[in-house]
């Protein structure tokens, strides 16, 4: 390996050896081979470390870091730190990359030029089996994107962006929790912001990154997740005394629509209404939103009956994994990797991680 490898992989890790051995072939299996993959160990319980250790031993690319559990960011740039590469491509460790992933964006990057500082690009929601859920509801923005970015983050998770290392250097890296009051959850979203103050962003327009979702994940922590928008949006707002107040105030009903949603689907009925509240303070034109009625309503009888809906699963996958299709593959075919082989190479069934069993929350 050369001694600067054109991008380091950095994969966040806290009780990961669920998902990790498939996150970590998916990196692997990338067609752009000039990498390096560093597994930072957020102070897990479980034996994450170990999976690492194994991939290492079967790919000299795969370095393991250890740390003491400080979250996230603190481990997101541990990494960083450590990292030697040009560009740097966060990974989280239970989502999936398709295989073209760093080798499109590393070409787009390289065709923007020194002032381009960060390239994103599509993605899909799947299930805990590797199931496509929805197709992407793709953003076709690039070059100065702050207000827009400031709006809403149209990246859409931490997997997708590819840094220009040097940006970062200027800019600096992710919040940590102690910078958010013990919270996480918009460190990525802060860092985007702060980069599209003095960068511009490049998009591959294609479905490359897939994203986990997760009955425990980080966005239904509603309590952490309003605290560290809020400290993100009150940076913007000290940096950016310029931007109409108005861009603030659709943002946070954008930010707590989202969580209205998620927080629904997933039965955190508490969680809905508290973000149904957070909206409409912010944005009272959301008071007519017909959908915020229907999941008020049946939040409320959900909680006062104790019931739950049914949480996600995948669909037939059809329509939706032709966002994923490499040239040359047909769809049932593409449909298949993905339920079975995650981005990786050809494994048996049995290796497929159980669904019933969940992770912790994320660091």
């Amino acid at each position: 390996m050369k001694t600067q490898p054109t991008v380091s992989v950095v994969i966040p890790a806290y009780n990961a050896e669920l998902w990790l051995p498939f996150t970590l072939q998916a990196a692997c299996n990338q067609t752009l081979r000039d990498i390096e993959i560093l597994v930072v160990d957020d102070g897990s319980r479980d034996g994450t470390a170990a999976v690492a250790l194994d991939h290492a031993a079967r790919d000299a690319r795969i370095r393991l870091i250890q740390t003491t559990n400080g979250g996230v960011g603190a481990a997101r740039n541990s990494g960083i730190r450590e990292a030697r590469g040009r560009f740097i491509a966060p990974l989280d460790a239970d989502d999936l990359w398709h295989p073209d992933k760093l080798e499109e964006q590393v070409a787009c990057m390289e065709a923007g030029g020194e002032e381009m500082g960060l390239v994103y690009c599509w993605l899909e929601k799947i299930d805990a089996t590797g199931g496509v859920i929805t197709a992407s509801f793709p953003w076709e923005i690039e070059g100065r994107v702050l207000r827009p970015l400031i709006l809403r983050n149209f990246l859409g998770n931490a997997s997708v962006p590819l840094f220009r290392r040097s940006a970062l250097d200027e800019v600096g890296l992710y919040l940590e929790a102690g910078e958010q009051g013990g919270s996480q959850g918009c460190e990525d979203w802060d860092l985007a912001i702060r980069l599209a103050e003095k960068f511009t962003f490049g998009l591959v327009r294609r479905s490359l990154v897939g994203y986990r979702q997760l009955e425990d994940c980080m966005s239904l922590q509603t309590d952490w997740m309003g605290q560290t928008y809020e400290i993100t949006m009150d940076r913007a707002k000290a940096r950016n005394p310029g931007l109409d107040p108005e861009v603030f105030r659709w943002s946070a009903g954008n930010f707590y629509s989202y969580l209205v949603s998620k927080c629904y689907v997933w039965g955190n009925y508490r969680g809905c209404l508290d973000s149904i509240f957070r909206a409409v303070s912010a944005d009272p034109m959301l008071v007519i939103n017909r959908k915020f009625h229907a999941m008020g309503l049946k939040s409320v009888i959900r909680l006062m009956s104790g019931t739950r809906g049914n949480i996600p699963s995948s669909g037939n996958g059809s329509d939706a994994a032709l966002a994923f299709l490499p040239p040359g593959k047909s769809a049932a075919s593409w449909s298949e990797r993905v339920q079975a082989k995650r981005w990786a190479a050809a494994q048996s069934p049995d290796e497929k991680p159980d669904a019933r069993k969940r992770p912790m929350i994320r660091s």
